[in-house]
């Protein structure tokens, strides 16, 4: 690891920041069930991940790689998700049950912030260094970011639909490179998939620390750079990070 000072911390956000409050089936649940839509959650979830990866390959970064709006590659998968459970369900309520959703997930309601995350982003912002969100994200991030009051913990973020490339292409690296004015050797990203994240920022020369999951005990990983939480990151990194601000 360079020990170069940092100028720039970037960081992924869901499941890094933030996750889903319960599962991805549980929040379908509970606005459905405003419908009159009744599912088992569990069995939900499991359909949600298989459409989400089918989806994603597809229709990349949410449909911006073909032209397609966000709200309806999210419109559609919802709608998927549901008659792979009940095929007789209507069109309509189909249609107000992904359009509520598509809504229901830029709002806090549908999140939660991993435990630490603020205290320890808090603790970062005490020092010189560009603080920056680099995430497979559509435009409801910013929405999402300030109903969780975390706007304002970084400088700039960048959401790859809006950017128009996803991780873990260089581009969108090389873009928060830019917007922070440093070097790549200035720079170190955090987030918890090692193909996206960690192979996507060494690949630009950046820096990278992963947070501990099922996916990142790979034989092939330096667990090194595996951390259990974002204050074992900040901590790791500290001694890169200059003064603190006076």
């Amino acid at each position: 690891m360079s020990a170069t000072r940092l100028r720039l911390v970037s960081f992924d956000v869901t499941n890094t920041l933030i996750r889903v409050r319960g599962s991805p089936g549980k929040q379908y649940c509970h606005v459905a069930r405003k419908y009159g839509v009744e599912v088992d959650d569990r069995v939900l979830s499991s359909i949600w991940l298989q459409k989400y990866k089918q989806y994603s390959i597809k229709y990349p970064n949410f449909g911006c790689a073909v032209n397609m709006p966000a709200s309806t590659w999210w419109s559609n998968l919802v709608k998927d998700c549901f008659r792979s459970i009940d095929s007789g369900l209507q069109e309509d309520v189909l249609d107000k049950v992904a359009n509520s959703l598509y809504f229901h997930f830029a709002t806090k309601e549908a999140w939660e912030l991993l435990p630490g995350a603020v205290d320890a982003i808090m603790d970062l912002r005490r020092y010189n260094v560009k603080t920056a969100i680099i995430s497979n994200w559509d435009h409801r991030l910013y929405k999402l970011l300030y109903s969780l009051q975390l706007r304002k913990c970084f400088d700039f973020v960048l959401p790859s639909y809006i950017f128009g490339v996803e991780k873990p292409e260089p581009a969108i690296f090389l873009q928060a490179l830019q917007d922070a004015k440093c070097k790549p050797e200035e720079a170190v990203h955090f987030g918890d998939n090692v193909e996206k994240d960690f192979i996507g920022a060494r690949n630009v020369g950046m820096d990278c620390y992963l947070l501990q999951s099922e996916g990142n005990k790979s034989d092939l990983l330096d667990q090194n750079y595996v951390v259990e939480n974002i204050q074992n990151f900040i901590d790791a990194i500290r001694p890169r990070l200059g003064e603190l601000i006076q």
